[in-house]
């Protein structure tokens, strides 16, 4: 459970392989646990790694065939490995065992359209192709030096909304090579300068004559192919820009509402404006311009990018105001449109700092007590498991009091449970050395492993402290006694190869003789005045087989 959990956090981080690690670690101790071999499916899933990801589903569903996860794991591997067919069959019958099982509808809708996109058309560019061209792409093409030029030609623009409207039309445009420049400018794809003569060229399919090449333009070129609002809100963004790094924030927000009022569909003007916001305090205002700069992108269909940066704004509003759930929700979702190292950190953190916030926010000594009289009462009642549950919960509200792990230690002895009884007896001797009882029940969770030698230490640590403690010196007593016991054991084994006493003892009428003496003591004055009988006793005495008032 320890690995396990352990790998469950670092999967939520996206530390795949550290969790794969872990759920490996804890398969080796339980390796008949099915949940194991599904979380380990789900993290190589994450990692990509399908093959191994399939290996663990179907391990899943043999040690748990009943299980409708087992089959989700399994047709997210066969998806993974677009292997469509065995994909469906195994989200199917995860249904039948589940029929309303929500992830396993929508991850069956999301194989078959997948496979709808395959058999589209022969082509299938404009399936695959078809989300570059979402969103505002024309901001992007008119401020690249390759693509700007063709901005101003009637039948390129055509073309671009075509696509826009109908992804599969793609296929159509590609012999122009100004749609393949373009294409290249929106994936990120690095494009010659067509004036080098490797670039596409950008004569259209039309007897339409284009302009003739131009000099490669400048970086602020492209600024011209901006409307007259787009270029006063550039401009008025510039002198917000540079009051911000100065710190006159409201001169910035005069600036950026400026901005805003000329251009309201470019998101960007939003997100600085939650800056100055932010720095000035007022968080509510801050939040609420990501909020909008979310929504508006979206509805947009703005660079994915622009949207990522305005909820990681919110994310970092959120941090300062120590409101850290809300912060790693707005992280998560930032990861959801661009993945990167950096939101991936700040997500790390909040989760970590979230988690502390929730265990403080849980404390309460008073809660602590009540819990732990409960637990107390349950004790005595010899209610073992449920008391475990009440000290549990005195832990989380007050997790330094000693005394809990104490008594939870108390309760997993009583169970058999030995190492949890040894760990709560660490933590509690960890919180009070000082506190005798502590090593009380250290000792006796080493003693019911037969780990007598640890046991002897706890319990003469415990007596430095209290040398008279009665329990600490009885538990003393008893190791030595086992101790001895064992040494004993050991040795009458060993005597027990000895050929003159195996001798001995496969002689019928001697085995009838110690019977005798076993369960009738007074018929051994008969036995012994036989001095071959009083021989053949000693040599059984003398190897340790035969004990004085112990019996053999």
């Amino acid at each position: 459970m320890e690995y396990k959990n352990k790998g469950n956090a670092a999967f939520q981080k996206g530390a795949y392989d550290e969790a794969i690690q872990n759920f490996s670690e804890a398969i080796k101790l339980d390796p008949s646990n099915h949940l194991l071999y599904s979380n380990r499916s789900a993290a190589y899933a994450a990692s990509q790694k399908f093959k191994d990801a399939l290996a663990d589903a179907n391990k899943t569903v043999e040690l748990k065939p009943e299980w409708a996860k087992g089959y989700s794991r399994k047709g997210a591997a066969h998806h993974g490995l677009e292997e469509y067919n065995e994909a469906i069959q195994s989200f199917e019958q995860g249904l039948k065992l589940e029929p309303d099982n929500q992830q396993l509808k929508e991850s069956l809708a999301a194989v078959k359209k997948d496979v709808d996109m395959d058999t589209a058309d022969q082509g299938g560019m404009g399936n695959i192709f078809g989300d570059v061209f979402k969103g505002d792409i024309y901001t992007k093409l008119r401020v690249n030096p390759t693509t700007a030029p063709f901005m101003n030609q009637p039948d390129f623009v055509k073309k671009l909304q075509e696509i826009q409207a109908n992804p599969s039309t793609l296929t159509q445009h590609l012999g122009d090579q100004r749609v393949v420049a373009a294409l290249s400018v929106l994936m990120n794809i690095p494009v010659r300068n067509p004036a080098g003569g490797n670039a596409p060229s950008s004569k259209p399919q039309t007897q339409e004559q284009p302009e003739s090449p131009k000099p490669t333009p400048t970086k602020k070129e492209p600024e011209k192919q901006l409307t007259d609002n787009q270029k006063r809100a550039e401009d008025e963004k510039n002198k917000g820009n540079d009051a911000y790094k100065n710190k006159n924030f409201e001169t910035a927000i005069t600036h950026y509402n400026a901005a805003i009022q000329a251009d309201p569909e470019n998101i960007i003007y939003l997100t600085n404006r939650a800056a100055c916001y932010s720095e000035m305090g007022k968080y509510d205002e801050a939040v609420a311009d990501c909020m909008k700069a979310v929504e508006e992108g979206r509805h947009l269909r703005a660079d994915y990018k622009l949207i990522a940066k305005a909820l990681l704004r919110m994310g970092n509003i959120y941090m300062k105001q120590n409101k850290y759930a809300e912060a790693a929700d707005a992280y998560g979702k930032s990861l959801t449109e661009d993945r990167t190292a950096e939101t991936l950190k700040l997500l790390q953190k909040a989760e970590k700092l979230k988690e502390e916030q929730e265990k403080e926010s849980y404390l309460d000594p008073q809660k602590s007590l009540e819990a732990k009289e409960r637990g107390n009462a349950l004790f005595k009642d010899a209610r073992y498991p449920d008391a475990i549950k009440e000290y549990s919960e005195a832990v989380k509200r007050n997790p330094s009091d000693h005394t809990l792990y104490s008594n939870r230690a108390a309760c997993y002895t009583k169970l058999a449970e030995y190492r949890l009884a040894l760990s709560d007896a660490d933590q509690c001797i960890k919180l009070k050395p000082d506190f005798v009882k502590g090593y009380t029940r250290k000792g006796h969770a080493h003693y019911f492993m037969k780990e007598y030698q640890k046991a002897l230490e706890a319990y003469n640590e415990g007596l430095k402290l209290e040398e008279s403690n009665a329990e600490l010196l009885d538990g003393v007593n008893r190791v030595i006694q086992s101790m001895n016991e064992m040494q004993t054991q050991k040795s009458s084994e060993e005597a027990l190869k000895d050929p003159e006493v195996q001798e001995i003892l496969s002689d019928p009428v001697m085995r009838q003789i110690l019977q005798d003496m076993q369960t009738n003591p007074g018929a051994a004055q008969d036995h012994l005045k036989s001095p071959l009988v009083m021989a053949k006793i000693q040599k059984l005495m003398e190897k340790g087989v035969l004990r004085v008032g112990g019996g053999m």
